[in-house]
């Protein structure tokens, strides 16, 4: 941002993406007009089991087999997102002061809980549920784009 002498966006982040957003707003609050966390975690508890279990096991296997092969050392340095990363704690989430737009499918493999836990520890947030899964913006581009735009509507046009 500062390279391209942006100073202030709405940012919107995926997955790791929303993960990596809620970290940059805890030192760069003044850089964000809005965020947007579509799929976004707290920590790997927040996943469901039925993804998180197999994703726990491929990161052991990869790591065992990463001395051998840069294939599996770069799949191991992948699952050690969804494995260790991204430690945030619910209590520093009430620092973003910015308009938030929480969004999840209601399939999604974030735990719905953990979800609205993100949602209900930023002042200024809004929640979303689209019906879908995890991949909502791509399996369901008219209802995340509809969500998104009536957001920044909101935020743009207050």
């Amino acid at each position: 941002m500062n390279k391209l002498n942006i100073s202030k966006a709405i940012i919107l982040g995926f997955s790791d993406g929303a993960n990596i957003a809620m970290k940059f707003a805890f030192d760069n609050q003044e850089k964000i007009e809005a965020l947007i966390l579509n799929g976004g975690n707290l920590n790997s508890e927040g996943v469901k089991s039925s993804v998180q279990i197999p994703v726990e096991i491929g990161y052991r296997i990869s790591k065992i087999f990463s001395k051998l092969s840069p294939k599996y050392k770069r799949k191991m340095e992948l699952l050690n997102l969804m494995v260790n990363d991204p430690n945030i704690n619910s209590y520093e989430l009430s620092n973003i002061k910015v308009p938030t737009l929480v969004v999840a499918g209601n399939n999604d493999m974030i735990k719905y809980s953990h979800t609205r836990m993100i949602y209900s520890n930023i002042p200024k947030a809004e929640l979303k549920i689209i019906e879908g899964d995890h991949f909502i913006a791509n399996n369901s581009p008219e209802n995340f784009n509809k969500v998104v735009d009536e957001f920044l509507d909101k935020i743009v046009f207050r």
